[in-house]
């Protein structure tokens, strides 16, 4: 491993002289071009304070010839002006001085600039001295031109050469930049050759076989290729992965004993569970079928009792119009107590019916009596609107009653306050229609989907009859009413706003003229 490590010291070195390599040149280059450039702006700001000067001198001595008593009277700020340019001229020529004592050039090449830069100085003094002398004198002293013409000369000819310089400079720093940048990506590029071909690739090839027998597959080996240490990682990784395998071998045969061991077990104890969860699921619908049907007949039987026992007073005809609606509902509780037998036997909610022509109008007012006196005693009302004399339909009456009485007991059920139910009969579009709205509580619109199904109600209960809940339900009722409309050839259908109420329609199809004549079906 040591000599690993020192090869990974190498390469590390290797890897910082990459990169601070071309940082020093290029950070050298960047100074380099900076100073040229910024020689080259005093050299610019020199050549303008000597131009302004020029210009300064030029505009007095025309306004001595144009105006002389104004030139008379400004003359000494003239001469302050003068001296201001000249003093400001004098500063860009020292800032010259000390960037050029600054600037990476020839020691030849750099005291020859500066000389001439202190030779530009003395001019700019004989410029502002003989300019003084010319506004204090008569005007003929001219010699200040010519210095200042020869002074701007100077600097002009500074200016080229700075900028040229400067140019040539940052264009060799461009040019050293990409041969720096050329040259250490060559070395990258064999770097990484040679870092792929001894240490990624036997990586690699480690990191493949772990995966692989991690996934389970034993039998995967790591070739070995790369530098001594990965040959003989690689050497030991291969032994433990044989051990491995072997392991692996012998316990995966005593799983699968052990597994096909249980899986026996697992049969057996699943098809006595599967047996008895059938029987009890069997014994709960058989009850909840057998609670929810015979409760309503209990509760009208017990609110006619009640209410003919309240009434002191009855006559006979009333006594006996008590008695016929509590033998009647009992003769019903009697058909249902047969049909919860069959459900039980059959398992799943198939009635016996017998369809025949029966007049709907009747059994619509028959199911509406019956319910009367319950709501009525509760504070509400049922009532039947637009009563027909009959209508002829096919079906089990018993089973449309049934049906009826479901969908009126839900309406009472599902009323917070007194029941307000209407029921109507009509003929529309060959079909007999019995319709059943109340004003109760109403249903969420999300459960209206699911209301026919087996266990599944909507909303809260309502009160019927001396503050005593009528139910609480199992959701069974409406499951139980589609299954007998089916059965019939009819529907049963519900719509409903949450809060405002309920309407349940149910439809079974008329029977034609022609059908009542021969007594068939149509």
């Amino acid at each position: 491993m040591t000599s690993l490590r020192i090869k990974l010291w190498f390469a590390l070195l290797f890897v910082i002289a990459l990169v601070v390599g071309p940082a020093l040149v290029a950070s050298h280059a960047i100074r380099m071009v900076s100073a040229h450039f910024e020689l080259s702006d005093a050299s610019t700001q020199s050549l303008n304070a000597l131009q302004r000067l020029a210009v300064l001198g030029y505009t007095v001595q025309q306004e001595r010839f144009t105006d002389p008593s104004a030139f008379l009277e400004e003359r000494d700020s003239y001469i302050d002006g003068v001296r201001a340019h000249v003093l400001n001229a004098d500063r860009y020529l020292n800032n010259e001085i000390r960037l050029l004592s600054k600037t990476p050039l020839p020691p030849e090449r750099r005291a020859a600039a500066i000389k001439e830069e202190m030779n530009q100085r003395e001019q700019l003094q004989l410029i502002g001295t003989h300019l003084e002398r010319a506004l204090l004198g008569d005007g003929k002293d001219t010699q200040w031109e010519d210095y200042a013409l020869k002074a701007i000369s100077v600097e002009e000819r500074e200016v080229k050469t700075t900028k040229r310089v400067a140019t040539e400079v940052f264009e060799g720093v461009i040019w050293t930049l990409l041969g720096t940048s050329v040259f250490v990506g060559l070395l990258g590029v064999l770097g990484v050759l040679w870092a792929q071909r001894k240490m990624i690739r036997p990586l690699g090839n480690l990191w493949r076989s772990t995966q692989t027998i991690a996934e389970g597959d034993y039998t995967q080996r790591t070739p070995l290729i790369g530098t001594s240490e990965f040959r003989a990682i690689a050497n030991s990784f291969n032994a433990m992965a044989e051990k491995i395998e072997t392991s692996a071998t012998a316990m995966q045969q005593a799983n699968d004993e052990l597994e096909r061991a249980v899986a026996r077990r697992t049969h057996e104890l699943a098809s006595t569970n599967r047996s008895l969860e059938r029987a009890n699921r069997l014994r709960q619908q058989f009850l909840a079928d057998a609670s929810h049907e015979l409760r309503t007949p209990l509760s009208i039987m017990r609110s006619e009792a009640e209410i003919t026992l309240r009434n002191g007073d009855a006559s006979p005809d009333e006594l006996r119009v008590g008695l016929n609606r509590v033998v009647r509902v009992s003769t019903l509780m009697g058909e249902i107590i047969e049909d919860m037998l069959q459900i039980a036997r059959a398992e799943e909610p198939l009635l016996q019916t017998s369809i025949a022509p029966m007049d709907a109008a009747a059994a619509v007012q028959t199911c509406v009596e019956d319910f009367r006196r319950v709501i009525e005693a509760d504070g509400g009302r049922i009532t039947l609107k637009h009563p027909l004399e009959s209508l002829t339909v096919e079906g089990d009456e018993t089973r449309l009653k049934q049906v009826i009485r479901i969908v009126v007991d839900n309406a009472v059920c599902y009323s917070s306050d007194a029941p307000q139910v209407d029921v109507t009969v009509a003929a529309e579009e060959g079909e007999a229609v019995i319709t059943v709205t109340d004003r109760g509580n109403g249903i969420a619109a999300e459960d209206i989907p699911h209301l026919f199904q087996r266990f599944r109600r909507g909303g809260r209960k309502g009160r019927v009859g001396e503050g005593q809940t009528l139910h609480n339900g199992q959701g069974l009722g409406l499951s139980i009413a589609r299954s007998m409309m089916e059965t019939m050839g009819g529907t049963i259908s519900l719509s409903s706003r949450l809060y405002e109420g309920t309407t349940v329609s149910i439809r079974l199809p008329l029977m034609s003229n022609a059908d009542l004549a021969h007594g068939t079906v149509s």
